[in-house]
């Protein structure tokens, strides 16, 4: 099966290219201006001394590649001269400071060349992995191969250091990402070699004693001699407690774990390794049925920004980072390429309309790093008060971050989304995602039509022969008998297996296929063992999962509504910051505390009286004024 790549998926109205839009323009040049302020790009330069400000961090390459990786993708759906100008600039850059072997990070080239791959947790071949990331994007979208020739180089060098020499005192990252970098060069390339090297780390992990330096006090060994930037975990955090063929429980730090899911994936497809297939599907669904949140987010223990432990799901304190999140929808995409259930798009649905696009603000200019479930204004106000570090997540996004992954993440995320919408083989296309768009799919061409995602609607139209079978997928929330299906022209027979909807062909030119999702309000309850969540229910219409915010209930503490049996759910049509949602209304009840006076505790009794709520989409939060937000809502 092969991906329709997202050069060849035209989002042409509606959802999702309005968000294209707003990511390929606004949010571009947002990233581009708070990288040149706060120094990232200059850094690249290598003349920075002291007394200047912005001194160079080691994730600051990192930030930029995917910047430069999302640039790439924006001027080949949406032609920028300047956009590309920038982005040739950076190139440029790279190029000037490339050392002769092909090594390139800013903050070593500068200040310690002689110290490069000495210590594990500094982030040389996470970043090293954006780097080969963007130049394989680059040359995708221009056919130049400057960057991506300048990045062979550097993984020529990483290949001879780790592999061949094994001259480091470590055998694998710190942080996973060349892993799945090296498939994607290979993938460009044709070179063999940078496969075997992604499978060399992949197979490594978890076998060399001396990169266990997470789970150690630094300066005793392996973590000797005292490294720079030392942490204290277990073996878990980096995903170092045991081989990946072994592995069955999500664990450690969500990013770096879901990069490495998603590379073990990738050598597990390539290699034909069933094995190692097996351990991902199990490390998925661990992930999906115990450890993540309604709205797709992974992680949920914020120290280490970690994947939490069964059922623990904290609404305030969530985590959810949005990088996690993006990683997770090609985590599962990989998954989705070999086995070829439903499941695994409906987790790439649950995370492009909720986990990962609440962390971009609709005007595409301010992001969210964690993304919280509950918030309560006041409360994080006092314990940001009272806190070296903020402990409970923001309620308004942010320009830029001391760390800023998650917004160049998103950027390339949305820029590169057709990606998910079509696969096929010789003798099926798959109908993954659904939106508003053109697919040129193996020289079929293909046109889709819907509302979608505020409407189950949809029409697929051949604008010209398709002797294949066409494979719909029928979405989890949707189910297998709430839909119809409609044809315009002739009879074609079908089967259902694994979530999607087989038809055979031939289908002409001119035909179409129409599908009806029934797409109602549904009230989503939480494993029991969710105790954050017990007694409470989320709402979800489509993909979308709700929250309810201060901004549309004014006067109401939505803290102290109930929803009743029997609430009978409707919706209307707003506009925040030019995109259209769709709001559910509902009847609810409203406790009074009228009976406490300046009582904290007395009898219990209740009384209640009738209010009309309004919930907006979880992505929406938090693009007005302050306010109150909750996704979970109790319920009697």
């Amino acid at each position: 099966m092969k991906a329709v790549e997202y050069y060849n998926v035209n989002l042409n109205d509606g959802f999702w290219k309005k968000w294209q839009d707003v990511d390929c323009i606004d949010t571009s040049s947002a990233l581009y201006d708070q990288f040149m302020k706060t120094g990232r790009i200059p850094a690249m330069n290598l003349d920075w001394v002291e007394g200047m400000p912005n001194k160079p961090h080691i994730y600051w390459d990192s930030d930029v590649a995917k910047w430069m990786e999302g640039a790439a993708y924006s001027i080949r759906v949406r032609p920028d001269e300047k956009l590309r100008r920038r982005l040739e600039d950076i190139i440029d850059k790279i190029e000037k400071g490339q050392s002769e072997d092909g090594y390139f990070n800013s903050v070593y080239l500068r200040f310690y060349p002689e110290k490069r791959f000495t210590d594990r947790t500094e982030h040389e071949l996470y970043t090293a992995g954006h780097f080969i990331e963007a130049a394989v994007a680059h040359y995708e979208a221009t056919g130049e191969k400057r960057f991506l020739d300048m990045m062979c180089r550097f993984a020529d060098l990483i290949e001879k250091i780790f592999k061949i020499d094994c001259s480091a005192p470590y055998s694998t990252p710190g942080h996973e990402e060349i892993e799945l970098a090296l498939v994607r060069l290979y993938e460009a390339t044709g070179e063999k070699r940078y496969l075997e090297l992604s499978r060399f780390f992949v197979e490594k992990r978890g076998t060399d004693p001396r990169d266990r330096v997470f789970s150690v006090p630094n300066g005793i060994p392996p973590a000797f001699p005292p490294l720079k930037n030392q942490l204290y975990y277990n073996d878990t955090y980096a995903q170092d407690d045991t081989p990946a063929r072994n592995m069955r429980k999500a664990g450690g730090h969500a990013v770096r774990a879901m990069y490495f899911y998603t590379a073990m994936a990738d050598i597990s497809r390539y290699y034909d390794d069933a094995e190692l297939l097996s351990a991902t599907q199990c490390l998925f669904n661990d992930e999906a049925t115990k450890k993540m949140y309604v709205t797709g987010g992974i992680s949920a223990e914020r120290y280490g920004e970690a994947i939490g432990t069964d059922y623990v799901l904290p609404n305030a304190l969530a985590y959810a980072e949005t990088c996690a999140s993006v990683a997770m929808a090609n985590f599962a995409y990989r998954l989705f390429q070999q086995t070829k259930h439903s499941k695994y798009c409906d987790m790439i649905e649950r995370q492009m309309y909720n986990g990962a696009l609440s962390g971009l603000s609709m005007k595409g200019d301010k992001f969210f790093y964690d993304n919280a479930l509950e918030c309560r204004v006041e409360v994080s106000d006092f314990f940001a008060g009272i806190h070296a570090k903020p402990l409970y997540p923001p309620y308004q996004r942010q320009e830029v971050f001391e760390c800023s992954c998650c917004p160049p993440n998103i950027y390339r995320f949305i820029a590169s989304l057709g990606k998910f919408f079509y696969s096929y083989d010789d003798q099926t296309i798959w109908v993954n995602q659904y939106g508003p768009s053109e697919a040129h799919v193996d020289g079929i061409e293909i046109l889709q039509k819907t509302s979608y995602p505020y409407d189950g609607k949809v029409e697929i139209i051949f604008e010209n022969e398709c002797t294949r079978k066409v494979a719909l997928r029928i979405p989890g929330w949707c189910g297998e008998n709430n839909f119809r299906i409609s044809l315009s022209d002739a009879v074609h027979s079908s089967t259902i297996k694994d979530g999607y909807l087989y038809l055979d062909g031939p289908f002409l030119k001119g035909e179409s296929i129409f599908i009806d999702m029934k797409m109602d309000v549904i009230e989503l309850a939480a494993h029991p063992d969710v105790l954050d969540d017990w007694g409470k229910i989320a709402l979800s219409r489509g993909p979308l999962v709700y929250a309810v915010e201060a901004a549309d209930n004014p006067d109401i503490d939505i803290f102290r509504v109930v929803i009743p049996d029997n609430t009978e759910y409707s919706t209307d049509d707003i506009e925040i910051e030019g995109h259209k949602i769709r709001r559910i209304i509902f009847t609810a009840l409203y406790e009074s505390v009228d009976e406490f006076a300046e009582s904290l505790y007395r009898p219990y009794s209740r009384k209640y009286s009738e209010v009309r709520l309004k919930a907006i989409p979880y992505f929406a939060w938090a693009n007005r004024e302050p306010g109150d937000m909750t996704v979970w809502v109790k319920r009697c």
